[in-house]
């Protein structure tokens, strides 16, 4: 199975489109930052989708804030970020990714990517697809999982 991740696209879409194209993707996590977006990619490309919405995603009263989605025998905690001061800090997150008992993290808000595992979680944030900071790279992450793999990596547009 391959997963793509993205968060942030800000109304730009095209661009990440166009670059997830090349890939066989089964399934889009979509992190947040104009939720609408990540449907719409999803929609473009034919494929499933989670998403949750960013704090520029008010005007999505349907949308919800975080999902928990279980994806072969790995336990996704999928949210914006903002709502845990990623900005600041993984403290908080991680602790919270320990309560749920998740094996995954994806989350968005900081515009940077980072791929870590903290104690057995992986921390996923695939960064900006339109708008990146401390890298003038847009990102994203492909997630390639079965039972007896996961490999995430980074990739740049």
């Amino acid at each position: 199975m391959l997963i793509g991740v993205v968060a942030d696209t800000h109304g730009d879409t095209d661009k990440i489109c166009q670059h997830l194209k090349q890939w066989k993707l089964d399934q889009l996590i979509f992190a947040g930052d104009y939720y609408r977006d990540g449907k719409k990619i999803a929609q473009t490309l034919q494929i499933n989708y989670y998403g949750v919405r960013g704090n520029c995603d008010r005007s999505e009263p349907s949308a919800r804030d975080e999902e928990i989605v279980t994806v072969i025998d790995k336990r996704f905690y999928i949210l914006h970020g903002h709502q845990y001061g990623v900005k600041q800090s993984m403290t908080r997150l991680h602790y919270r990714a320990l309560e749920l008992e998740a094996d995954v993290v994806i989350y968005g808000h900081t515009h940077a990517a980072q791929l870590q595992q903290i104690d057995h979680i992986w921390m996923i944030n695939p960064g900006s697809a339109s708008r990146p900071r401390f890298d003038d790279r847009s990102s994203y992450v492909l997630i390639e999982m079965d039972k007896n793999l996961f490999q995430p990596r980074l990739v740049y547009i």
